[in-house]
């Protein structure tokens, strides 16, 4: 179940999940500068952060398991809200994060954390204005990980593996819009990193601009 805080911020908070290999990290990075440069005044961020609880967390998944890491993970990510986007949101920019809450239902899963466990842990987690899942076939989505390497134990190198991770995103984004959050699918299929941001930037830039209160000028 997605957090259900109350946004009442004058920024727009886009998040971006999916499993590894689908292209997030450099999807994000595209999509901060295709709003960027539509007038919109766009950061990019990531989760876990990097500062020194979100350094540990990121760096220690081999050391870390289970609900300890959960709550790792989550303290990073509290943390993160409160220093990093939240204050951006308040500044009126628009803050593309790549992960959040979402990925807890799916790497916390795979971990050992019951759903009810996350739930109750995030109730309290700001909600996206804007929940992104980007989904592929596992077969498209192993390759391109194991092309850019793997730096932690949830990045799979068995196709087995990967199935699930995928089957478990495209579930968690489906409950995530049927609980009526702001959600949107978005299947990569075999695009390029630039199409897919590019049809992301078009659909986000309607969603901020049907928003009852405009985003402030880029100053």
């Amino acid at each position: 179940m997605p957090p259900t805080c109350s946004n009442g911020l004058p920024g727009f908070l886009i998040t971006l999940d999916g499993p590894s290999g689908v292209g997030k990290t450099t999807c994000s990075r595209l999509l901060c500068g295709f709003l960027t440069t539509s007038g919109l005044s766009a950061i990019r961020t990531t989760q876990p952060s990097n500062s020194p609880i979100g350094s540990l967390a990121r760096s220690g998944t081999h050391d870390f398991h289970g609900l300890a890491l959960t709550c790792l993970v989550a303290a990073d990510r509290y943390h993160h809200i409160a220093t990093v986007i939240e204050p951006e949101l308040r500044a009126g920019r628009v803050v593309v994060c790549d992960r959040y809450v979402p990925s807890a239902f799916v790497l916390d899963r795979l971990d050992g954390a019951g759903d009810d466990f996350i739930t109750d842990l995030y109730r309290h987690a700001r909600r996206a204005d804007l929940a992104v899942f980007l989904l592929g076939e596992p077969e498209v989505c192993l390759r391109r990980a194991k092309d850019r390497g793997t730096y932690s134990r949830f990045h799979h190198s068995d196709l087995a593996a990967a199935k699930r991770e995928c089957a478990l995103f495209a579930e968690t984004a489906e409950q995530f819009r049927a609980t009526g959050a702001p959600t949107l699918i978005y299947q990569i299929g075999h695009a390029d990193a630039d199409a897919v941001a590019a049809a992301l930037a078009k659909q986000i830039a309607t969603a901020i601009a049907a928003r009852p209160h405009p985003l402030p000028p880029v100053r």
